[in-house]
């Protein structure tokens, strides 16, 4: 047998690198990544294009409000300042002597002192007028506030009542309303007048009525409704109606004569004071 050859041992190198460590598996490695949104994408495409670019304005309300607060403010001092000049139209300032041909510094001043002597003549005018005009306006306007006051003054005087002494009022008998039976009669109601000639208002109450014949069988009623006030100076026509009405019988009545029958008629007050009186003949016949 041959000897094998022996192989020669290599020297180990101490200075030598060691090997590299193996590299360890990582399971998800051979997975897909998974695919990012392509927001930089769009932004780089809106980048591109500029002229697409929204554009924002904001608005401050507050400001705006102070602004037209202030130009109001400056028109209101303007306007207050031609009050205050005796101006009564609000037109606003003409500016066309600024563009006229004399416009230098001679031409402002001399359109100025033309203004300013215009002005003042005006006003040198109109408060003339104003006197002339404002005199009678003033003794118009007083006339009805001296009528109302004189008014006011007689509604306010207290009404004036007649109570007891009556010695101006005057009554008369103008009509007797009677319902004839045949042989016998009814009176059943009278037209009278007052007249008040007193110093103030007399307030009757009722009648007293007597009739010839029955003198023993006086007869009262009230007076009309319109009739229980009478004022100073008036003179009153009115009607009563006699409550159940007054029988009489020509048996009854002197010399049986229905055609001249006397009757008294006396107006009286609350407390049964005679305010007037009337006598006198009556028809009570059938005819």
């Amino acid at each position: 047998m041959e000897p094998q050859e022996q192989q020669p041992q290599e020297k180990i190198n101490p200075f030598r690198e060691s090997p590299a460590p193996q590299e360890r598996v990582n399971p998800f490695k051979e997975l897909p990544k998974p695919k990012q949104p392509q927001v930089k994408e769009k932004n780089k495409e809106n980048k591109e294009k500029p002229a697409g670019r929204e554009i924002t304005i904001r608005l401050r309300p507050w400001k705006m409000v102070k602004g037209l607060f202030l130009i109001a403010l400056l028109f209101g001092v303007f306007y207050l300042g031609r009050f205050s000049a005796g101006e009564s139209t609000l037109a606003l300032p003409s500016l066309s002597k600024f563009f006229d041909q004399d416009a230098g510094p001679s031409g402002l001043a001399t359109g100025d002192t033309k203004a300013a002597a215009e002005a003042e003549a005006v006003k040198d005018e109109v408060p003339e007028e104003k006197t002339e005009e404002a005199q009678p306006a003033e003794t118009e306007a007083a006339a009805p506030e001296a009528a109302e006051e004189v008014q006011e003054k007689v509604e306010e005087k207290p009404e004036k009542i007649i109570d007891e002494e009556y010695s101006k009022v005057t009554l008369s008998l103008d009509g007797v309303y009677k319902d004839w039976k045949g042989t016998w009669g009814k009176i059943k109601g009278v037209k009278y007048t007052i007249t008040n000639n007193e110093a103030g208002t007399i307030k009757p109450h009722h009648f007293a009525m007597i009739v010839e014949g029955y003198e023993d069988g006086e007869k009262n009623f009230d007076v009309s409704y319109t009739s229980q006030k009478v004022r100073s100076g008036a003179a009153l026509s009115d009607e009563a109606a006699v409550t159940g009405g007054f029988a009489y019988s020509p048996v009854t009545i002197p010399d049986g004569d229905l055609s001249k029958v006397r009757i008294s008629l006396f107006l009286l007050d609350a407390d049964s004071e005679t305010i007037a009186a009337v006598h006198q003949e009556v028809d009570l016949s059938g005819n």
